[in-house]
């Protein structure tokens, strides 16, 4: 058996490995660079949506997002693939010399992504639209090889079945935590997106506000301001909070500031990355707020922010109000004794001591 017949089997074995544990894409493109020996490998899929998604090895969601968001509308390589038939494409094969010494995407993105030069791809059509797999390598580095090509069709292929069998499995944690009907409650506007950076949801008052372009506007389902330079700012956060999602790092991005034409203050976007307890479902929430409109945060948006039980977070707010614990059971109908270990139940999931910790992490909720 071959080197590459021995990483090929490998990759497979991994690639149902993650579909029977519920793993996300990351672990099928990893799988992939291991198997084509790619300094860098990417998982497209484009679905009926018109939305496309893209999973990277090496884990890279910033020039991720910036190839979907910037470089993208300007790959003339994409119409031309469309037209052809399903297959293995090279650069070479779609574009010429003289075309790739002006394209934006060589002479821009890949100078700054160099083992992105030499591209071999294969591409096919599913149910839900393109699933394309491609290894790249950079330029002076020798192309793959016909054994190499011939394991990176296997793969594309199986890739493509699983991509099918991960569209007919039930919808994801979203749906099956009821998470969505609690957003559309809640008075403040809130998108929530996925680890493709994409906007899957807005509640109704994010969808009001977007719709009436007050700074912000959905381009293909990508949150992105008016100004170029907001927009890098939005495209940053998402990718650092899709990193917390991914379990690569510990702290949220800052606030970012938009100008709002109809007020005199900027909106603030707020990032979270919820927590569902079920692995590759986790999404990101951003939380639209005007700092003049102090409010006393939701429930359904504090469990989801924080962790907590719908009980918990009604005792974090009640705390943030400034009720005692013995004046929050008065309230709730409950004993004082349950309150109080339902109050260490959100010491230890908040990670704080003292109840005005408690009381500053949801004014963090409730304002920028």
């Amino acid at each position: 058996m071959s080197e590459t017949t021995s990483r090929l089997t490998r990759a497979l074995d991994g690639l149902y490995d993650a579909l029977e544990h519920g793993s996300d894409w990351q672990e099928t493109v990893r799988c992939g660079a291991e198997a084509t020996g790619a300094e860098r490998f990417n998982l497209i899929t484009a679905g009926g949506d018109g939305a496309a998604r893209q999973f990277t090895h090496p884990f890279d969601p910033d020039s991720a997002l910036e190839y979907l968001t910037a470089y993208l509308p300007r790959d003339i390589r994409l119409p031309r693939l469309a037209a052809r038939p399903s297959g293995l494409v090279t650069t070479q094969d779609l574009m010429s010399a003289e075309e790739i010494a002006r394209c934006p995407v060589h002479q821009e993105f890949y100078r700054r992504h160099p083992e992105c030069w030499d591209m071999t791809m294969v591409f096919g059509r599913s149910q839900g639209g393109i699933v394309a797999v491609t290894a790249h390598r950079r330029q002076g580095r020798p192309a793959l090889d016909r054994d190499e090509e011939a394991g990176l069709i296997v793969l594309a292929n199986q890739v493509a079945r699983i991509a099918h069998l991960k569209d007919i499995l039930p919808s994801g944690a979203i749906a099956r935590d009821g998470a969505l009907a609690a957003f559309d409650g809640l008075p403040d506007p809130v998108a929530i997106f996925d680890v493709n950076g994409l906007v899957i949801h807005l509640n109704p008052a994010a969808r009001s506000l977007v719709d009436s372009r007050n700074g912000l506007r959905l381009a293909g389902r990508r949150l992105m301001a008016c100004q170029p330079e907001v927009t890098e700012a939005i495209t940053r956060a998402i990718a650092r909070t899709i990193r917390v999602i991914a379990g690569r790092a510990m702290t949220l991005p800052s606030p970012v500031a938009v100008p709002h034409p109809a007020l005199a203050a900027p909106l603030f976007l707020r990032f979270f990355a919820t927590p569902t307890g079920h692995g590759g479902g986790r999404y990101g929430v951003v939380k639209f707020v005007d700092p003049a409109a102090r409010r006393i945060p939701d429930i359904a948006f504090v469990r989801s922010a924080t962790g907590l039980s719908n009980g918990e977070a009604a005792l974090a707010i009640g705390i943030y109000r400034g009720l005692t614990v013995k004046a929050f059971a008065s309230e709730a109908g409950l004993s004082e004794q349950t309150i109080r270990k339902r109050l260490k139940h959100v010491c230890d999931k908040l990670g704080v001591h003292r109840q005005p910790e408690i009381a500053t992490r949801i004014a963090a909720l409730a304002s920028v």
